[in-house]
């Protein structure tokens, strides 16, 4: 593993944008400062600034919070008390907080997300060395957002699979949620998160159409891949066997990059979850114009695993397909049938 070369914090790009564009800005690097309800404590040269009261006295105040995670180590929490009092505390006398997230994987967001004064969350993932131009850019307008979520975000712990700790004593799991895990568990047990598999926002808007195409390969039937052995299974299970399309259009002001996801629900016989991401499609679109978007479809995507045949195969049956910009906000669907 090596060095950064350089490294770009948010902090050092903020200081940048105050210099060029006028404006005053004040930080702390820690959550241990004094917080009154005054601007300043303390008199003559033992005057120091206050959490609260340099909150109130802004125009605008950026939370950054955190939870550490590395290799060899897991989270130990979805949550953090000391950083959900400090957003609920800037909140109360600032009414344009916006918080940005650094964390690997769901941080629960509920203890302030429905405060009035809390106006917006960029969840900025594990930071980089160009983490400081990225956030900087995103908070300041200068880019236009278009990532999305690849993990559930949770209002509450007990949302989540059954908690499963291995410690030095229960070495053995057996993973018996299978296939059911994230957005899957949720759509399963019909449990609402606070937000979604591939949510995310854009600072323009889009629209998809109604109109979803299937074109289909006279490869795709059901039953057995039969293709020769090789490397992740028989060769025709890589085959493209139908590609699915629509079009986005971007009905904003400015530039954006949507997201168009598919997913797809199986016949009941094939046992599966209620409805997987089988593709995704990135396109960057201009006000007032739209984008085609296609999703090839695999023999494998549409397979699953016979126990008894020890195979991948297509069930016969009645498969839908739904395109939208997460795993809950679907646009438009279609039907496809396989024989």
């Amino acid at each position: 593993m090596g060095s950064l070369s350089h490294l770009a914090t948010p902090l050092q790009l903020f200081n940048e944008r105050a210099a060029r564009d006028g404006f005053m800005l004040r930080w702390w690097l820690n959550d241990t400062v004094e917080t009154t309800f005054s601007g300043m404590a303390g008199s003559g040269t033992e005057l120091t600034e206050s959490t609260t009261g340099v909150a109130a006295d802004s125009d605008a105040c950026v939370v950054f919070l955190n939870a550490w995670g590395g290799e060899g180590a897991d989270r130990e929490e979805l949550r953090n008390a000391e950083q959900d009092a400090l957003v609920e505390t800037v909140a109360g006398v600032c009414d344009n907080t916006v918080v940005v997230v650094n964390t690997v994987g769901p941080r629960l967001l509920d203890a302030w997300i429905e405060h009035d004064n809390v106006t917006g969350v960029l969840y900025a993932g594990a930071l980089g060395q160009e983490s400081g131009n990225a956030i900087d850019d995103v908070l300041f307008g200068a880019a236009n957002p278009s990532g999305r979520l690849v993990h559930t975000i949770a209002r509450n712990e007990s949302d989540y699979n059954p908690e499963t700790v291995i410690s030095a004593t229960e070495l053995d799991l057996d993973f018996s949620d299978g296939n059911y895990i994230d957005y899957k568990y949720f759509d399963y047990y019909n449990v609402t998160p606070r937000y979604e598999f591939g949510y995310g926002l854009s600072y323009t808007t889009f629209n998809y159409s109604s109109a979803v195409e299937v074109e289909v390969s006279a490869k795709l039937t059901s039953g057995f891949a039969t293709g020769d052995r090789s490397i992740g299974g028989r060769e025709d299970l890589w085959d493209v066997v139908a590609t699915v399309s629509t079009s986005v259009s971007n009905t904003g002001s400015v530039i954006g990059a949507e997201v168009a996801q598919l997913y797809v629900s199986f016949p009941d016989a094939a046992g599966e979850p209620v409805r997987q991401l089988r593709g995704f499609a990135k396109v960057t679109i201009q006000p007032g114009e739209s984008a085609d978007v296609a999703f090839p479809l695999r023999r494998r995507d549409l397979s699953v695993w016979d126990v008894a045949g020890q195979e991948w195969k297509v069930e016969g049956g009645e498969y839908t397909l739904y395109v939208g910009a997460s795993s809950r906000d679907f646009r438009a669907q279609t039907t496809l049938m396989i024989s």
